[in-house]
């Protein structure tokens, strides 16, 4: 006897709509996905558009030049005020922040000449390479790199020094 389809067995109702559930979720999936995607994508685009390389280089160096003048009038309080929150920790107080300045960055603590060379930023950290001699009149190229905190304001993450390897960038 030939068989026809009614001769299977019917899926259970539940089954069927077991599989439409998985499949509506597995949408709401890929559509929260795409927006969470999108949404990255705009903040990355307005974060880039909103950016000011110009400004944003004006600011920074003005931190720099704020923290090397605290530095010339001993001002430790003021220098440890331009460092992001992770250094002051690290140092725990200015007079420990101002200490490792004068041990280990002289040329920092009291330059002869400061020669701001290049500036780079993606609006959220910055780096400003320097050049400056020393009292001892040896070249040195400092790289300072900045952090634009929540409030707005810029602070200084890090500075390392080297000897420059010539005298002229």
């Amino acid at each position: 006897m030939p068989s026809s389809s009614n001769d299977r067995p019917a899926e259970p109702p539940s089954s069927k709509r077991y599989l439409e559930r998985e499949r509506a979720f597995q949408q709401k999936i890929w559509k929260l996905w795409i927006l969470i995607f999108t949404i990255g994508l705009a903040a990355a685009f307005t974060k880039s558009a909103l950016a000011n390389p110009e400004q944003d280089q004006r600011d920074t160096r003005a931190v720099i030049e704020a923290q090397l003048a605290a530095f010339k009038a001993n001002d430790g309080k003021k220098a440890f005020s331009y460092a992001t929150p992770n250094i002051q920790t690290m140092f725990g107080d200015a007079a420990t922040f101002m200490n490792m300045v004068r041990e280990g960055y002289d040329v920092v603590y009291r330059p002869d000449a400061v020669r701001f060379v290049r500036f780079e930023s993606d609006g959220a950290n910055a780096l400003h390479v320097l050049q400056m001699t020393d009292r001892h009149k040896t070249l040195w190229n400092v790289y300072y790199v900045l952090e634009k905190r929540a409030e707005g304001g810029w602070k200084i993450s890090s500075c390392e020094t080297e000897k420059a390897a010539t005298q002229l960038i």
